[in-house]
């Protein structure tokens, strides 16, 4: 028989499994209401929908999000341009705004 603890939150395995479904389930959540970043969008569109997405960005190499050209061009053309991948940045950038409900 397992421990109170297990009884009444279930094991660490369990809580686990709970804690990927509840991320997936945000994840659809979100695709379905538009909320998620795609690299065709545009950085300028990407910033003005999400604000906490600027210093992310910043904070992967890419610095010159303010600059006036780079608002123009999709994500994955400013992850190109700076030698990053594009589908990790869409990932780690759409973890990091389900993360802070952004």
């Amino acid at each position: 028989m397992g421990s109170l603890k297990d009884l009444f939150f279930g094991s660490d395995t369990e809580r686990e499994a709970s804690n990927m479904e509840n991320e997936e389930l945000q994840k659809e959540n979100a695709s379905a209401n538009g909320d998620l970043v795609d690299s065709s969008m545009l950085v300028g569109d990407i910033i003005s929908k999400h604000p906490l997405a600027a210093q992310f960005l910043m904070e992967c190499g890419m610095g010159c999000i303010s600059c006036p050209a780079s608002q123009m061009e999709s994500l994955a053309e400013a992850c190109a341009v700076h030698g990053i991948d594009g589908n990790e940045i869409v990932d780690a950038l759409n973890d990091y705004l389900l993360e802070h409900n952004a």
